[in-house]
C-alpha cells in the first residue's frame, strides 16, 4: 500500500519538525491563542460594525461543509463525468460532502469537510486525505448556474486513477505551507492541530481580530479606564497610508508586485489580485490622488452596498473640467467604474472587477489603452 509506506517514513520527520515550526514567526501560530477573545467579544463596544460585518463574504469566508448556506446545493442528484471518464457521485454527509470517485478502475470515497468561500461567485471544497496531506477538490459550486464545476487553476484532462481525480495535493507541513495559508486568509486567529494533524481555525470568517490583531489587552484596558492604553495595543488599519494598506489587504488578496517581478498582465485571472492592479493606477502613482481599499470599501460592509456611492467618490477628484472627459458626462447615470473599471470573466461563472483604474478599449477589458508593462508612471 504506497499510501502506508510514504506515512511510514513522514511521520518521524513530522514528530521532530513540528516543534520548530510552532515556534517560527509564520502569521499562522505567531499569537497567543489566549490573546484571541472572538468576534463576539467585539460586539459589547462596536455593536453596528459587529452586525454589518457579521453578513460580510469576510465573514463568511470559511465554513465547515455541512454548515454552509448553500450546503443544500453542493450534491448533485446525478452522477458528474470528468474528461478521461472519471465519474464523481456526491451525497451529503454530517461531517461534510462525500465523494466516490471512479477512475481507472480504481476507486475512492473521500470526505470533503472545508467549504471556503461566502458563495457570492464560488465555493471551493477541502478535505484532509491523510495526517501529512490536504486536498482541494476538482470540482468548486458556482453560485451563478447553482452547479458544480472546474474548480479554478485546475486542468479539464484526463486524470490517471481516482485518487489524481479527486483534486490537487498540497503537503501540510511542507516547505511553503499553502494549505495552512488558505486556512489563515479565511480564518481568524493562530490555528492549532487537532488529532490526525487536523488544521483547527480558532474562529472561521474573517472577523474583527484578523485585522485589528488580538483583542484581550485592548479589552483589559477599556475595562481599567486606560483608553490611550486601548488604542495602542489595538490595530487600526485605517491609519495606515495608502502603499502601507495596499500591502496590508495584500497578504490576503496578494500584495502589489515587487520590483524585477513579472506580472502576465494577459492572464485574466490575474485580475482577481486586486492590490496588484490598483497599484497600476495613475491614481495612486507620484503626482496622483492617495487612493486606498478603504476609500472605496467599507471593511465591515458587503460589497453590493457600495455601487452607489463610486461615481461620487471619483468625482470628489475628477471635477470642473478636468476628467471626466465629455464622454463621461453623456454616460450620466452610469457608475464610472464600468467603463474606467471594468468586468473580467475569466471564465462564465465568475466576474471580477479590473483594478487597473484607467481608459479601456471596449475589447481589451485587461489593460488600459497605452498602458505600459510596469504601467503609468
Amino acid at each position: 500500500m504506497p499510501r502506508k509506506r510514504a506515512l511510514k517514513w513522514t511521520l518521524p520527520w513530522l514528530a521532530s519538525a513540528a516543534l520548530p515550526l510552532l515556534a517560527q514567526p509564520l502569521d499562522v501560530f505567531d499569537h497567543s491563542p489566549e490573546s484571541y477573545l472572538g468576534a463576539d467579544a467585539c460586539a459589547a463596544c462596536h455593536a453596528q460594525e459587529f452586525a454589518t460585518q457579521s453578513a460580510s463574504g469576510h465573514a463568511l469566508s470559511l465554513h465547515p461543509t455541512a454548515d454552509h448556506p448553500a450546503a443544500p446545493s453542493f450534491a448533485p442528484s446525478g452522477s458528474l463525468v470528468r474528461a478521461g471518464g472519471s465519474k464523481y457521485s456526491y451525497r451529503a454527509d454530517e461531517g461534510g460532502l462525500r465523494v466516490e470517485i471512479t477512475a481507472q478502475e480504481q476507486r475512492i470515497d473521500a470526505l470533503l469537510e472545508w467549504a471556503f468561500g461566502a458563495g457570492e461567485q464560488a465555493v471551493t471544497f477541502v478535505g484532509q486525505v491523510d495526517e501529512v496531506r490536504y486536498v482541494e477538490h476538482h470540482f468548486s459550486y458556482y453560485s451563478a448556474n447553482g452547479s458544480l464545476g472546474t474548480t479554478p487553476g485546475h486542468r479539464e484532462v484526463p486524470a490517471r486513477g481516482a485518487e489524481e481525480a479527486l483534486g490537487v495535493y498540497y503537503e501540510t507541513f511542507g516547505p511553503q505551507p499553502s494549505i495552512m495559508r488558505c486556512f489563515q486568509c479565511h480564518s481568524t486567529g493562530p490555528l492549532a492541530l487537532g488529532d490526525g494533524f487536523t488544521l483547527r481555525p480558532r474562529e472561521l470568517g474573517v472577523r474583527c481580530e484578523a485585522c485589528h490583531g488580538p483583542g484581550r489587552s485592548h479589552v483589559q484596558a477599556v475595562a481599567s479606564g486606560e483608553l490611550e492604553q486601548a488604542r495602542a495595543v489595538i490595530r487600526n488599519p485605517a491609519r495606515l497610508p495608502g502603499g502601507e494598506l495596499l500591502e496590508y489587504c495584500g497578504d490576503c488578496h496578494r500584495p502589489p508586485a515587487s520590483s524585477g517581478q513579472v506580472i502576465d498582465w494577459s492572464d485574466p485571472w490575474n485580475v482577481r489580485h486586486q492590490p496588484v492592479y490598483l497599484a497600476r493606477s495613475a491614481c495612486l502613482q507620484p503626482g496622483g490622488q492617495p487612493l486606498t481599499c478603504m476609500r472605496c470599501h467599507d471593511p465591515h460592509g458587503p460589497l453590493s452596498a457600495e455601487t452607489a456611492r463610486d461615481s461620487r467618490l471619483c468625482l470628489d477628484c475628477h471635477e470642473n473640467g478636468a476628467p471626466p472627459a465629455p464622454v463621461c458626462r453623456r454616460a450620466a447615470g452610469r457608475a464610472c467604474s464600468s467603463c474606467h473599471m471594468p468586468a473580467v470573466r475569466p471564465q462564465d461563472e465568475l466576474r471580477f472587477t479590473n483594478h487597473w483604474i484607467g481608459v479601456y478599449d471596449p475589447d481589451n477589458p485587461l489593460r488600459p489603452r497605452d498602458a505600459s508593462e510596469a504601467g503609468p508612471r
